[in-house]
């Protein structure tokens, strides 16, 4: 089953991930292709119920599972430091 893969928020999600290099991009892309079809991968992390991040390189792709409705909402793109996990649940507001 593949479900659908949306950001929380558009114009941030496209703020975010045009300052990314081209080849994190690339890699982001990748990563958002594989969520749609394998929504917990192995190398996910839970960070609480339903929300996860995963990690391609130095970058951090910040996400919720809503199952019922076969759907990730994508709620940051990021650069990893010291900040990228402080208040993560404001990707989601």
């Amino acid at each position: 089953m593949t479900m659908r893969v949306k950001p929380k928020n558009a114009n941030r999600f496209r703020h975010e991930f045009l300052l990314l290099e081209r080849q994190d991009r690339e890699r982001v892309f990748e990563v958002l292709k594989t969520l749609a079809e394998t929504p917990v991968p192995p190398n996910s992390i839970c960070l609480e119920k339903n929300y996860y991040r995963i990690r391609t390189g130095s970058i951090r792709v910040i996400y919720q599972l809503i199952k019922e409705e076969d759907l990730i909402l994508v709620g940051a793109v990021l650069k990893r430091n010291e900040n990228t996990y402080k208040d993560w649940k404001r990707y989601f507001r």
